[in-house]
């Protein structure tokens, strides 16, 4: 397959409609506190996506401030319906800011695997805590050296690690969206933008972005689960 079948999904340019946290419902975090590093220090969300939708109609797809992505669930049954792969519809909750009437929604947590950057991209993993497992990558380089084919599970929606927060699609996203006239969400082709004067990634682990169960299975092995 080639590289130009493969897409970013991203939010729209110049997005009005970022959703925020409900400050009304209070967020359950897992702290994680290292016995030797107090710069390690960070928490894990434990509880369902509750957000604030500033926009009225809200589109199908929305994402948060800190880059979450919901899909309304007439998405997810389309998604299902076309068979696509390689994603969770994790239970969230949303209302609209004005009128607070609820929407029903689902985090899209994607679960395909495009495995880890190679080291072509610049991307190396420079600091890992045996303490409490914070990891620390380098810099991303080349970008268009990204998507390693003998890497990637065949799955629609996949991953990159360390960079989980690019959802990656197939062409069969970008069609079935399209064809069913899917709101609030964009497809790009441009990868990540090189970050040269960047400082690198500090993603957290696996599990921070996938069910547990997904993460263990697929960074068991390379301990970043």
């Amino acid at each position: 397959m080639n590289i130009t079948r493969f897409y970013l999904l991203r939010d729209p340019e110049e997005n009005q409609c970022i959703a925020d946290m409900d400050e009304a419902a209070p967020y359950n975090f897992e702290k994680i506190r290292c016995p030797i590093e107090r710069g390690h220090a960070r928490a894990r969300r434990n509880s369902p996506l509750n957000m604030v939708v500033p926009c009225d109609p809200a589109p199908d797809v929305i994402f948060t401030w800190m880059s979450e992505c919901l899909i309304q669930e007439p998405v997810r049954q389309i998604f299902d319906s076309e068979g696509l792969t390689g994603f969770s519809a994790l239970p969230a909750r949303a209302k609209i800011k004005k009128t607070g009437v609820s929407i029903p929604v689902h985090e899209l947590a994607v679960t395909g695997w495009g495995g880890m950057a190679p080291e072509a991209t610049g991307i190396r993993e420079v600091e890992r805590c045996h303490a409490c497992g914070h990891l620390v990558y380098s810099r991303l380089e080349a970008p268009e050296k990204l998507i390693d084919f003998h890497n990637w599970d065949g799955s629609d929606f996949f991953m990159i690690w360390p960079l989980p927060r690019f959802r990656f699609v197939t062409e069969r996203v970008v069609e079935v969206c399209e064809r069913h006239g899917v709101t609030g969400v964009a497809f790009s082709q441009n990868w990540p933008t090189s970050q040269r004067k960047g400082s690198g990634f500090t993603p957290g682990r696996l599990s921070h972005y996938m069910p547990r169960e997904r993460a263990q299975l697929l960074g068991g092995a390379l301990g970043i689960d």
